[in-house]
């Protein structure tokens, strides 16, 4: 670790404290099967936003959030076999799962588990790289853990069935969408008017209007029984619109991605998704996806870093910015801050 000088954090000192204080960072020596990452750019995630307000996790404040991250790999850990010095990389910071501070995004050098980092192919700038960690592991925890499909491959073979992802053109369902395609299902999104070409261009057969007062009539003429539904956008409107979809076309498990407690209505249940499922880890899941997957379909055009990243310039001390932004809220983009200027 010679060629690290020296870290800086973004730190919050409590719950709700604002706005995070930059200071020297944790040393980030890594453990077993971890990888030392110098970062480049960090995502805004809901995620954030929530751990910043009002923490519903248990952290050992002054603590280090950030969920997303791109840059270069500066220094292995024991185990480390995919990844040299040197590489382009993203990777999912799990810090509040493992309640370390160098296992988080926001800091000039962070730590990750080797299962969940990939690395980027020299066609996708890193700051694009930045968009995918999160919602990747969220849209795979609802496809692969949730509803069982397939595992991606480049060349799927088609099962013939159908999946609606509502909210197509948000983080989640835009990789949602291209997983499901590469998983062989078909499938019908929802989004904007504005952003129906964009979701068709990430491969979406069937798009529909979600402000369209016939939307629950055109989709389920297009879905048939054993066909799936998976909520990329949360709250209880949007469940109670997806679950009614589901019990029109047969029941089935719904996916869905804003917290509330699990329940069953009729033949619908229903399931929370979480983006930093353990699973990720102590599964296949996180193999089959950024080891064997991702890094490939990149290279081949096969899987898109999307949405588009929404850039802001200035380091650790805009990561307050970033956050602040996104509670506004963002159409097709993501907010991505640059942490330091990109090889």
């Amino acid at each position: 670790m010679s060629q690290i000088i020296e870290n800086r954090a973004a730190w919050i000192s409590e719950k709700g404290a604002r706005p995070f204080k930059i200071g020297p960072g944790p040393a980030p020596n890594p453990a077993e099967n971890e990888v030392v990452i110098k970062v480049a750019y960090t995502a805004m995630n809901p995620v954030d936003v929530v751990m910043q307000e009002n923490a519903p996790l248990e952290l050992p404040y002054p603590f280090v959030l950030g969920v997303d991250l791109s840059g270069t790999v500066v220094a292995l850990g024991s185990g480390v076999t995919r990844f040299q010095v040197g590489q382009r990389v993203t990777g999912h910071c799990d810090s509040l799962l493992t309640k370390k501070k160098t296992n988080s995004a926001f800091q000039l050098y962070a730590t990750c588990l080797e299962v969940l980092v990939c690395r980027v192919p020299d066609s996708v700038p890193l700051v694009n790289a930045a968009v995918l960690p999160l919602a990747v592991d969220t849209a795979s925890t609802g496809l692969f853990s949730i509803l069982k499909m397939p595992f991606p491959v480049i060349n799927p073979k088609l099962t013939g069935r159908k999946i609606l992802i509502w909210g197509g053109s948000s983080s989640v369902g835009s990789c949602a969408i291209q997983l499901a395609i590469a998983a062989g299902l078909e499938v019908a999104a929802t989004a904007s008017s504005k952003n129906h070409e964009y979701v068709k261009s990430l491969g979406a057969r069937h798009v529909f209007d979600y402000n369209d007062p016939d939307v629950i009539k055109d989709i389920t003429a297009v879905l048939q029984p054993g066909d799936l539904v998976y909520d990329c956008i949360g709250g209880d409107q949007v469940r109670a619109t997806c679950t009614e979809i589901l019990q029109q076309i047969g029941g089935g498990t719904l996916p869905t991605v804003r917290w509330f407690m699990p329940t069953e209505t009729g033949d619908v249940k229903l399931e929370f998704v979480n983006g930093l499922l353990p699973g990720l880890v102590d599964t296949s899941i996180g193999k089959a996806v950024w080891g064997n997957y991702i890094t490939k379909a990149l290279e081949m055009g096969k899987f898109q870093a999307k949405p588009d990243p929404y850039v802001i310039e200035g380091g650790l001390e805009k990561i307050q910015d970033g956050i602040d932004m996104l509670k506004k809220g963002v159409s097709a983009q993501k907010i991505v801050v640059e942490i330091a200027k990109a090889a």
